[in-house]
């Protein structure tokens, strides 16, 4: 066994396990597995200027490339920065690994105020995380990262914490790098395939609803040869946008909360449902059918409204998902695109000719639908179609504030994974930092960023980030002057606002001080020609748009 500290053998083993880029903020507690990359000319070291950006980048780096992503960084304040970011991964079940330092061993949970002192710490991360544990001899450093891999890679994805004291990385003792632990795969019950091919051979109108899970199976292409063999629409969630092309006729998209179009023409009718790889979240099942109401906080309190069909059959890799908010017919445990094969078999020996074509009647029900959308928030549609035919159709987007809720519903997207949201936790300035961890992980793909005026100072120290490493980002800032949403939504309920109108910098100057090609234009109309050159420059560019959006329900 080669002799190696403990440094070394932490980065020796996650290039054991195909790591190929960490992001990370340094520490002092950091400086062996940092001295460690050195040697590792194959494991790519970003540098981002903070740590909650850091952990954004490696979760983004994660949905686009389907890879674990990875992030080093410090005991005490460092960690704590990390936490928003890993509670957005673990809302939407995406592998990443956050390796975290902790003071020295004899020091351990005595609170003797030695620097950057940490009590707790492994606590923190155990509500944000599948598995956080702490490394308590510096043999077993591969064992741990191999463990961490594994269970990253079986079942559902959740982020991983591993806590590594400080003294560990830098002792020295003989080391055996093992290889990478095989992950255990779920496959579907043959039996349970079996009823559920029955059920939807014998349907008369057959609907699909896939959420996140299919996309992390990379199911795409059985989705769709099942919709095909089946002639059955196809709904999709925030987490699902794009696994089947949306403009193909039988892909409905996330428009179903949108437009009641949808939910009384499509869902309404549907006798029997294959759901795969969704937990039917609030967002997801909220009825178009009455007015909103609100729960005592003012929030919607329409979600899980939606009548499911009579039959439901739901397909997921975590069973604790199967009856939480809507109770299946038939539930199927197991990887999505292994029960979609298993399915299309069986389908195909009981459905002997094709089914008569539902896509006319679908392009009729999706032009239905937009006319609805355009009705109720037309200047946000408009704004929406210039900006998909100014990006070429393989660009991952990058949303949030007004554009990027909007976006969720009506901008078409064509691959899996190529639009990125905080859909569940939430997080403010989440879409630059995922742009950037998506343009690190798809370097030769277009990556675009949508943010807010307040979303954007949340992070904008990270456009550093993107001019050190020379990232050819557009982002877009809306300046609306404040939390618009939330202060359109204090004077709906209040009559008065507080806190939501900001002080923002000028973003043109701001963006100069980076090196960004950097300008303003004069509204939704300039966007367009704008943003087509800035996917076309070689440096990374930063378009500032004022626009003010009337209030919505």
């Amino acid at each position: 066994m080669p002799r190696m500290n403990g440094g070394k053998a932490l980065v020796e083993s996650l290039y054991a396990n195909g790591v190929e880029t960490v992001f990370g903020v340094l520490g002092s507690t950091l400086l062996r597995p940092y001295d460690a990359l050195c040697d590792r000319t194959d494991i790519r070291l970003i540098a981002p200027r903070s740590e909650d950006g850091a952990l954004h980048m490696a979760d983004a780096y994660a949905r686009v490339t389907g890879k674990v992503g990875v992030a080093m960084v410090t005991v005490g304040a460092g960690a704590a920065a990390s936490l928003s970011a890993m509670g957005e991964a673990y809302a939407e079940s995406w592998p990443v690994l956050n390796i975290v330092t902790q003071v020295p061993t004899p020091y351990l949970d005595q609170e003797k105020g030695v620097y950057h002192e940490s009590p707790r710490q492994l606590e923190m991360f155990k509500a944000v995380t599948g598995w956080a544990h702490r490394i308590r001899r510096m043999e077993e450093i591969p064992e741990a990262v191999n463990e961490a891999f594994r269970r990253m890679r079986t079942g559902r994805p959740r982020p991983v914490m591993l806590e590594i004291p400080a003294d560990l990385l830098n002792a020295e003792n003989d080391v055996s790098i093992a290889p990478p632990s095989p992950p255990a795969i779920s496959l579907a019950d043959p039996v349970l395939i079996a009823q559920a091919a029955d059920l939807l051979a014998n349907a008369k109108r057959p609907l699909l609803w896939v959420g996140g899970g299919g996309v992390k199976a990379a199911a795409g292409p059985e989705l769709k040869a099942l919709a095909d063999l089946l002639q059955a629409p196809i709904l999709a969630t925030n987490g699902s946008k794009g696994i089947v092309s949306e403009d193909e006729p039988l892909m409905l998209g996330n428009i179903l909360t949108m437009c009641s179009t949808i939910e009384e023409r499509v869902l309404e009718k549907s006798d029997v449902m294959l759901a795969i790889g969704t937990r039917f979240s609030e967002r997801a099942t909220r009825t178009r059918r009455k007015e909103a109401e609100a729960d005592v906080t003012g929030r919607s309190a329409k979600g899980w409204t939606i009548r499911m069909p009579a039959t439901l059959i739901h397909v997921d890799i975590d069973p604790g998902e199967f009856g939480k908010n809507y109770a299946p017919s038939l539930a199927i445990q197991g990887d999505a695109r292994d029960a979609l094969q298993k399915l299309l078999a069986a389908l195909r020996a009981k459905i002997a000719s094709p089914r008569p074509s539902g896509a006319a009647e679908m392009r009729e029900l999706k032009d239905a639908a937009r006319t609805e959308l355009i009705k109720r928030v037309p200047d946000e549609i408009a704004l929406l179609d210039s900006i998909r035919a100014a990006l070429p159709r393989d660009t991952i987007v990058s949303g949030q504030s007004i554009v990027g809720h909007w976006a969720r519903y009506a901008l078409e997207m064509y691959r899996p994974s190529s639009f990125l949201f905080a859909n569940t936790f939430g997080s403010m300035g989440f879409a630059f930092h995922a742009a950037i961890g998506a343009k690190i992980g798809c370097p030769d793909r277009p990556v675009a960023a949508f943010c807010g005026d307040g979303g954007f100072m949340f992070g904008c120290g990270e456009m550093a980030t993107i001019a050190h490493y020379r990232l050819n980002i557009p982002v877009v800032v809306i300046n609306n002057g404040g939390y618009k949403i939330l202060n359109n939504t204090q004077k709906r309920r209040f009559g008065r606002t507080i806190g939501t109108e900001l002080t923002s910098p000028d973003f043109v100057k701001l963006g100069e001080s980076f090196g960004f090609r950097s300008l303003r234009v004069g509204g939704a109309k300039e966007l367009a020609p704008a943003l087509k050159e800035a996917v076309a420059a070689s440096t990374p560019t930063l378009i500032e748009v004022p626009i003010e959006f009337k209030p919505y329900r």
